[in-house]
């Protein structure tokens, strides 16, 4: 599939994991570069922890694009999460099936940390899946596919300060987003492995992953 025009000028070959943190817009963006990946039967599977994926940001973003919206869509398979043992079950067989299953090029993990940073979830439990998490990211990339996590920025809990960190010096490429408060247009600043800035002033108009809570 012929990607968007003024996608962001990402490397074209993310090796191993690569993760995207900041404010909200870090979802976009990951959003953005997982569906680069995509092929015709070649979907990019998503694993949605932030409850922030938006069909009428997809529909929007198509049609700005010239783009069909159902096509781009057939190009998207979704998996929401909302606890950290939800979470745990997708890491183990599930996800690698579906990569089998769907031939996915791309896995984008949208608030891959938020189940696991969850009030509801105890500490111990949260701190057992996610020495989890990066192996999983590992074996995913290992295998030529393109990982990605957006992190937007979590709260921080007793015993879970580690789980950022961590997952940035396991990563392979680092990128710090932020949209820049006097334009319409986004910074990202990769700091892993080596540092460069971009900024993104899209042609078709900023689009902001939303929440849904």
């Amino acid at each position: 599939m012929a990607m968007l025009p003024d996608r962001v000028t990402l490397p074209e070959v993310l090796t191993g994991p690569a993760v995207f943190a900041g404010d909200d817009t870090c979802l976009t963006v990951g959003l953005l570069a997982g569906l680069r990946a995509v092929r015709p039967e070649q979907p990019l599977l998503i694993v949605d922890g932030a409850n922030a994926f938006d069909p009428f940001l997809v529909t929007d973003l198509a049609r700005k694009s010239g783009l069909l919206p159902g096509a781009l869509l057939d190009q998207i398979r979704i998996s929401r999460v909302f606890t950290c043992h939800q979470l745990e079950a997708l890491l183990g067989e599930r996800l690698q099936a579906a990569v089998q299953q769907f031939h996915a090029p791309a896995v984008y993990f949208s608030g891959l940390l938020d189940p696991l940073l969850s009030e509801e979830a105890p500490a111990g439990e949260a701190i057992r899946i996610f020495r989890l998490v990066i192996p999983a990211l590992q074996r995913l990339a290992g295998t030529g596919v393109v990982t990605l996590v957006a992190c937007p920025p979590p709260h921080s809990l007793p015993g879970r300060e580690r789980f950022f960190p961590a997952l940035c010096e396991a990563a392979a490429w680092v990128f710090r987003v932020a949209r820049e408060a006097d334009r319409d247009a986004i910074q990202i600043t990769c700091t892993k492995p080596q540092t460069a800035v971009w900024t993104w002033e899209p042609q078709i108009g900023m689009i902001t992953a939303r929440r849904w809570w």
